[in-house]
């Protein structure tokens, strides 16, 4: 039977965007909430560095199976296979899960002064132990779902994960546990959601099977990608933890507001994410899949441009609106961190090219040449502009081995690039160094270039709306979820 890609892709597109947001709905009401309960930066700053620690830790514990259990999944079509697959790689991530949250225990004051920069706040390194495990875990339980593209099942566990968080937490703060409350909060809600994707997917996995063979596939995919990872994990993280190094933890919990706002640009970003590894992969074989993937990459980058300049226009409004007090500094670093995660979907798009292939090494490669530049920013921009050029830092960071990876792909004919798309990318750039620089934003200028790149993309946004709105008026609620 043959797939419509196009159907598929906009499908998938569409819905796990519509989950995304309404995963995000109840974290964006409820920000100001928290922000106004805890209103000592430096304590919002410690539960983010809480964060930190588990997203380091889930690094090294997930060892890429789940890329890899994606990739191996469709390698046959036998369902005996399929559930070797899913079943090795649980194994796998338990065993490493429970080593690497075991050591995080251990170290834990080592940890506390790495993270922290003071050993004090051990405490805080221990319960990211146990945070690190249920994340990991959590991770490769809920696999299946996604395998099987069962897009309705995570906006129930989106929104009631998110319910329970914020519930607790508020809870917990009352009573005065203060930002230990976000931390217990996350992770009774946590344990939750782990609990409900082992009940779902429980069939998916017998813990009795383990294929050595499968093994070595699924670690010759997933290692080489664990760098990468932590590369991921370091663009992140790094900029908060010299952050609280250079300027505190207050300066870090204005940041990670700034952050958390910006973050609703992962509506798209998850949107692309939760359906593009099933497509991609379901269509990797297709004659004329390097075309088809060069349109999805060049569409996706100028609506990713177009959106950075809009949401730029309504910056300091929208932190003015919403917080108060020192927080409202947040909208210093939002333009930056808000196109950040799009152009780390312009690299995984082309990256996945590579994956395609089987050079995930490629990719290790051009990350790891960008968190160099990441690094050093950060190194020289932070003690000069404070959280702003940590910001920037970040950006830079993510259009360094995004333009390495457009190259590469180009260069091995892995993606197409054209004349209107090197354009729109300079355009791009002069609007950052703009916003960067300017001490005074003339709002008229972001306006301009709004309207210079639906010039440039005129007919191909117009084609692309227009079917996309005839689908939206065709499908029902029930085909998207």
């Amino acid at each position: 039977m043959k797939i419509n890609r196009k159907k598929l892709f906009i499908e998938n597109f569409l819905a796990y965007g519509a989950i995304n947001a309404l995963d995000k709905i109840v974290p964006l009401v409820m920000l100001p909430i928290v922000t106004r309960l805890i209103t000592d930066t430096s304590d919002y700053g410690r539960f983010e560095m809480f964060n930190t620690i588990v997203g380091f830790g889930s690094s090294f514990a997930v060892l890429g199976m789940y890329d890899a259990m994606f990739r191996e999944y469709f390698e046959k079509d036998s369902l005996e296979y399929k559930s070797i697959v899913t079943s090795t790689s649980a194994k796998i991530v338990f065993l490493s899960a429970s080593i690497v949250s075991l050591l995080l225990v251990v170290f834990s004051k080592t940890t506390s002064q790495l993270f922290l920069n003071t050993p004090e706040n051990w405490a805080i390194a221990v319960l990211a132990g146990l945070g690190t495990f249920l994340s990991a875990n959590k991770t490769i339980i809920s696999a299946p779902t996604r395998i099987k593209n069962q897009r309705h099942v995570y906006i129930f566990s989106g929104i009631s994960y998110s319910l329970l968080f914020y519930l607790l937490a508020i809870f917990f703060i009352k009573l005065g546990l203060n930002y230990k409350g976000l931390i217990y909060g996350q992770l009774i809600a946590s344990s939750y959601i782990l609990l409900f994707f082992y009940v779902l997917n429980r069939k998916d996995f017998n813990f009795s099977l383990f294929d050595i063979k499968v093994a070595k596939e699924l670690f010759k995919i997933g290692i080489p990608l664990v760098p990468c990872f932590v590369i991921y994990w370091a663009f992140h993280s790094m900029d908060k933890i010299m952050i609280s190094h250079m300027l505190g933890l207050k300066e870090v919990g204005i940041y990670s507001i700034g952050a958390k706002v910006a973050s609703v640009s992962t509506f798209i970003y998850v949107a692309f994410a939760g359906g593009w590894q099933y497509f991609a992969f379901s269509t990797m074989k297709d004659k004329d899949q390097v075309e088809l993937t060069s349109k999805i990459f060049e569409y996706l980058a100028i609506v990713s441009f177009i959106l950075f300049a809009t949401a730029a226009l309504f910056n300091e409004f929208i932190f003015n609106l919403f917080f108060i007090g020192d927080y409202v500094n947040g909208s210093i670093v939002f333009p930056y961190l808000f196109l950040s995660p799009l152009i780390l979907m312009l690299f995984q798009t082309a990256g996945n090219q590579l994956l395609v292939v089987k050079k995930s090494y490629l990719i290790t490669i051009c990350l790891s040449l960008g968190l160099l530049v990441n690094l050093l920013l950060n190194y020289l921009l932070i003690p000069i502009y404070g959280i702003k050029g940590a910001a920037f830092a970040t950006l830079l960071g993510y259009i360094g081995p995004t333009l390495i990876m457009i190259y590469t792909t180009y260069y091995i004919k892995l993606l197409n690039i054209n004349t209107r798309f090197i354009l729109a990318c300079l355009l791009t750039f002069i609007i950052i160094s703009y916003l960067f620089y300017a001490n005074n934003i003339h709002y008229s200028i972001l306006i301009i270039a709004i309207f210079i790149y639906l010039g440039i993309y005129y007919k191909l946004l117009y084609v692309n709306a227009k079917q996309l709105v005839a689908k939206l008026i065709t499908w029902s609620l029930f085909d998207l979820f």
